[in-house]
């Protein structure tokens, strides 16, 4: 969650009763012991237990998994104007958020564009027949041809020839608007219509532009019955009689064909004069329903669709797909291959395929996180479980091929070998977890605004987390790393000079801290000044403590809202957040913890620039005592922060509600004091306390088939 959309309940959040030692801890309540004053030290036996709702993939992790599973980039735009997944516990990660029907538009049609995307990816249907060569087409390729309305004054305009029986083509006479034949003139082509000559019969010619089938209707008719002895009609097809007719005087023939035709294939409508040329003119009407013949045809479902079915939704559902599930598609490509074949689209098969991935990129099983429930899972399918955690944990996205091929095998079996994966994964995707936990716990991944410094910004949160937990560094180097990551625009900002063209590694024993880095000052910086304090003062206390402000009622809004007109604004800013807290009754409580913290920041101002004053010339004054430490300034509070306890543990339970999908338990926190702390005294490095906050995580809430 950002700043600019947390600002509207910061107030609301702001106005606690109760004392400083009354703040809620987020996630696990204080726990219940086992142990007796006899028994020694108190027991950790957290029971643990699955998760009880049905998790919806947040739109990171689907985005994710379609990339990987697909191969190739994919548009973020397409997710633009998915529902957000709310989040819980600082996460979008384990919220079963519901789809209003705008939404669920909204993923139609991303479906729509994914299976486009399969279907364009020859590396995806390379184990399909190829299809047919593309054929140059002969003449204006179009669904429909009429006699009628494609008549024209040049010869094989729209695939239309005007000619006698000879062969020869006739002469357009512009003074009538008809075709001629010289020297018969008698001979003749018009729109509606045509006569025959004395020696030779008026024909239309349509030639097929590429292979396909037309469906030809129409009909001939006498339009002069005061005489003469009719009139013979015949269509051809490349010379070969298929249709005749001897229509009398005064008569109509009318037709109605299919034929599949060939590139540059001819069919001739010949309109023959008898015996007797008189009265012969003749009505003629034609429509031809051009269907090209589709280039996969050989695509069908054993040979081209059945296999990638199966990939695809193997992966998409992270485990093997079931023959049932199978059957049901299958079910699916026929009934909707008979309906685009029905309704003449240009490539039926590929039609098909579209609406069988469609379901398979809108299916609950991909959507929706099974492998967390009771039930989700086959007994036979435990070990594709263990391997979604992990991969989901640690990439936020589908399992990659080693991992797969493991858990096939049965080598996730035991507890070393799901550790080897994990710590592999996170060597491996080290980015995508630095974005997926790191970067929600710390607020970095999804940074808006049009700051001119917000990219340099956030990938100095990314680079220097990555670079803790990839160098094996305590947790409490988030604080005080000694370096920062930054491009020159940022290495200006902070007074550094930077190496190289882009993003460079930069010892400096201030920048680079957790509460030093310009893209949390800068978030955190908005609104008023009055405000700024409690915006970092909560942000420190509920991502780096794990402490969480009781929500607030309307009586409480109503006194926050008329204590804000009671400060005098020329006063010293502490001076007016004292006057606030002892104004209001119901606020004391928290501000007293909230504000001091957030004042300890006042050295950096509202652009994370560093200040020793504020504007008018006061002097910043902290009066934070922090763990029995009195804090001066914001490198003070890092370093005060980074040797409590406090701070390890709440890191410690951000890693194991990570990893659990859900908020600890009661029994359960005492898990990430175990974490944090082992009972051997050390301070384990982030990734050791990563690594093993997700096997934790899998033994607590395995889900038993």
């Amino acid at each position: 969650m950002t700043w600019s959309r947390f600002l509207p309940i910061v107030i609301v959040l702001a106005a606690c009763e109760g004392s400083i030692f009354g703040v809620i801890p987020e996630g696990p309540r204080p726990r219940t012991t086992t142990g007796t004053p006899d028994a020694g030290p108190e027991k950790c036996e957290p029971t643990g237990q699955p998760v009880a709702k049905l998790l919806r993939l947040s739109n990171h992790e689907y985005r994710n998994m379609v990339a990987d599973l697909l191969g190739v980039p994919v548009d973020e735009a397409l997710f633009a104007r998915w529902t957000p997944v709310a989040q819980v516990y600082g996460f979008d990660t384990m919220s079963e958020t519901r789809i209003d029907a705008q939404g669920l538009e909204e993923q139609l049609a991303t479906a729509e564009s994914l299976a486009g995307l399969v279907l364009a990816t020859q590396a995806l249907t390379a184990h399909c027949p190829a299809p047919r060569a593309e054929q140059t087409p002969t003449c204006n390729r179009k669904p429909v041809y009429s006699a009628t309305d494609d008549f024209s004054d040049s010869q094989g305009r729209d695939c239309w020839n005007y000619l006698d029986s000879s062969g020869a083509m006739m002469i357009f006479d512009n003074t009538r608007s008809l075709w001629r034949k010289e020297p018969d003139q008698t001979a003749l082509l018009w729109q509606t219509g045509a006569h025959p000559g004395q020696t030779v019969d008026a024909i239309r010619r349509w030639q097929s532009p590429v292979d396909g089938t037309v469906r030809v209707s129409g009909s001939f008719v006498d339009g002069d019955p005061g005489g003469g002895d009719g009139i013979l009609v015949t269509i051809r097809k490349n010379g070969t009689q298929i249709f005749t007719q001897d229509v009398p005087n005064g008569g109509q023939s009318p037709f109605n064909l299919t034929l599949p035709v060939t590139r540059g294939e001819q069919l001739d409508f010949v309109i023959n004069r008898k015996a007797n040329p008189s009265y012969d003119s003749t009505v003629f009407s034609a429509s031809l329903q051009f269907t090209a013949t589709p280039r996969k045809t050989s695509w069908t479902w054993d040979d081209c669709v059945e296999p990638l079915v199966s990939r695809l939704a193997s992966r998409a559902f992270r485990r093997p797909v079931r023959a049932e599930e199978l059957a049901d598609y299958r079910a699916l490509f026929q009934a909707s291959l008979q309906d685009a074949s029905a309704a003449g689209f240009s490539e039926p098969v590929e039609q098909a395929m579209t609406t069988v991935l469609e379901a398979v990129f809108l299916s609950p099983n991909f959507t929706f996180k099974a492998e967390l429930v009771p039930g989700g899972l086959d007994p036979n399918e435990r070990a594709f479980g263990t391997a979604s955690r992990l991969s989901l944990f640690t990439r936020g996205s589908i399992a990659d091929e080693e991992l797969w091929q493991l858990a096939g095998t049965g080598a996730l079996s035991t507890p070393n070998a799901v550790r080897a994966q994990a710590v592999r994964l996170l060597d491996r995707d080290l980015h995508r977890f630095t974005d997926s936990f790191g970067g929600q716990w710390l607020d970095f991944r999804d940074v808006e605004g049009a700051h001119p410094l917000n990219a340099s910004m956030q990938a100095e949160s990314r680079e220097v987390f990555a670079s803790v937990l990839e160098a094996g560094l305590g947790p409490e180097r988030l604080l005080q790393p000694g370096f920062t990551w930054a491009d020159a625009p940022l290495a200006a900002k902070y007074g550094l000079t930077s190496t190289g063209s882009g993003l460079s590694q930069i010892t400096t024993p201030v920048r680079g801290g957790l509460l030093a880095q310009a893209g949390f000052l800068t978030r955190t910086g908005n609104g008023s000044e009055f405000r700024r304090p409690i915006h970092r003062g909560l942000w420190v206390l509920t991502r780096l403590m794990c402490k969480q402000m009781p929500r607030i009622d309307p009586a409480t809004l109503e006194e926050i809202t008329a204590s804000f007109g009671t400060i005098d604004r020329s006063l010293p800013l502490p001076e007016q957040m004292a006057i606030h807290r002892t104004n209001s009754a119901r606020c004391g409580g928290c501000h007293n913890l909230i504000d001091p913290v957030g004042l300890a920041l006042e050295k950096y101002d509202a652009q994370g620039n560093w200040r020793e004053t504020y504007d008018g010339g006061a002097p910043i004054v902290t009066n934070l005592e922090l763990n029995g430490t009195v804090v001066r300034d914001p490198n003070e509070l890092a370093a005060t922060l980074a040797q409590s306890d406090e701070y390890r543990t709440c890191v410690a339970t951000k890693l194991l509600t990570f990893g659990l999908n859900r908020g600890p338990l009661e029994n359960e926190a005492c898990l990430a004091e175990q974490l944090a702390k082992p009972a051997d005294g050390s301070k384990p490095a982030l990734k050791t306390m990563t690594v093993d906050a997700l096997m934790k995580a899998l033994e607590l809430t395995e889900v038993t088939p």
